[in-house]
């Protein structure tokens, strides 16, 4: 059984290469992130596959909820509240989609543009209540949350 989902992005897109596909779930005790598809340039992005899969994906939560996005996912991250630190919020200004990056205590931060509509200030102002309850703060910023020296050093560290 899952916990109560309070929040809610679907379709959102992580990673360099390849991308993945997720949807980010704030439930009663964690931040729940099933990544329900790999996509890749050429067998992904360029055919159209990223629509056909979003669709599936809201489509199984609708049914089914979290739990159905768990049976679909190739891989899930959980983060307990006592873990995640804090959730920066970007508009992506006219030019980028919005972002989500989700620090934790230990490691890189979770980062995921959103590729479905979606209401930052809305999303601010639950994920705010939410933290508030739960322990974690929540940023807004104008922008679009990419820092060019910091991706290329943790690009070179990878290698």
């Amino acid at each position: 059984m899952t916990d109560a989902v309070h929040v809610h992005l679907h379709s959102v897109m992580g990673g360099t290469f390849p991308l993945r596909l997720a949807d980010l779930a704030f439930t009663d005790t964690e931040l729940v992130v099933p990544e329900y598809h790999y996509l890749t340039p050429l067998f992904g992005i360029a055919r159209g596959k990223t629509h056909e899969v979003a669709e599936e994906a809201t489509e199984r939560y609708r049914r089914t909820g979290l739990a159905g996005l768990l049976d679909m996912a190739e891989r899930t991250h959980r983060v307990p509240y006592d873990r995640l630190e804090r959730v920066r919020l970007y508009d992506g200004r006219h030019v980028g989609r919005p972002k989500v990056a989700v620090d934790v205590a230990a490691g890189p931060p979770y980062a995921y543009r959103v590729h479905a509509p979606v209401d930052m200030d809305a999303l601010g102002q639950a994920l705010a209540a939410l933290g508030d309850r739960r322990g974690f703060a929540v940023e807004h910023s104008d922008g679009l949350g990419f820092r060019p020296r910091a991706s290329l050093r943790r690009f070179l560290a990878d290698r």
